[in-house]
């Protein structure tokens, strides 16, 4: 009966502590694949390989423990997947980073963030194939 009443309160403090807050998304970017850069201008997701037929491959490299970019949001990010850059004959649908700005009604100069990191090549455009969530912080 004594452990059964422990093991109740625990779980009652448990999920009392995180009812709490009633703000609790967590920020942590699963940024588990690597991100893929293609022809040195756009960056997108790994994904992007699987649509294409490999004799549109003309290279590919992959560095383990190369970032985006040293700017990064979260702590988390300080242990990434890694980068693959590809040259490819493929043409991406892709997006500027001032088109995105524009489209979400941002100023067109604000910095884009990709996985969590700066893209600090301001020529660098945005795979809108591979896109799957978009965050906005205010700051």
């Amino acid at each position: 009966m004594k452990s059964t009443l422990t093991l109740f309160l625990i779980i009652i403090i448990g999920f009392s502590t995180y009812a709490q807050n009633q703000n609790s998304k967590m920020s942590i970017m699963k940024a588990e694949k690597p991100i893929l850069i293609i022809n040195d201008s756009i960056i997108g997701g790994i994904d992007l390989l699987n649509k294409i037929s490999t004799d549109k491959v003309l290279e590919l490299n992959i560095f383990k423990e190369r970032k985006l970019s040293a700017t990064y949001l979260f702590i988390e990010n300080e242990k990434n997947a890694g980068i693959v850059i590809a040259n490819v004959t493929h043409e991406f649908k892709q997006k500027t980073q001032k088109e995105l700005n524009i489209f979400f009604g941002l100023n067109e100069k604000n910095d884009v963030y990709v996985n969590g990191y700066l893209i600090e090549n301001k020529n660098q455009n945005i795979s809108s194939e591979s896109i799957v969530g978009i965050e906005f912080n205010k700051s």
